[in-house]
């Protein structure tokens, strides 16, 4: 039985690559938590508070980033109106952030 080899398709130019997309720059938020530290309400900036609905997911980074210490609980949620969000809680600083992809 004679051999047959198949030649892969050339991989398309870059500029038909799909890329990853970088995350935005993450802008302080106005979050209200209950007694055990989960967000209740969402202030945007210029935008009224929402009620957070459901956290969808929730996990921690705790990181020495080259020499800059980090240490965020991050959480998926979403707001009583159906927006999605990707928020952070920066321990160290004790402040709120939303984190756009």
């Amino acid at each position: 039985m004679p051999y047959s080899a198949s030649i892969p398709e050339p991989a398309p130019p870059m500029h038909h690559r799909p890329r990853l997309k970088p995350l935005g720059t993450p802008k302080s938020v106005v979050v209200r938590t209950d007694e055990h530290g989960t967000p209740i309400y969402v202030r945007l900036p210029g935008k009224p508070a929402r009620r957070v609905a459901v956290i969808r997911e929730r996990w921690r980074i705790d990181d020495e980033w080259w020499r800059h210490t980090i240490s965020r609980d991050y959480l998926t949620v979403v707001l009583d109106d159906g927006k999605a969000l990707t928020l952070y809680h920066d321990l160290l600083m004790d402040a709120w952030y939303v984190q756009r992809g």
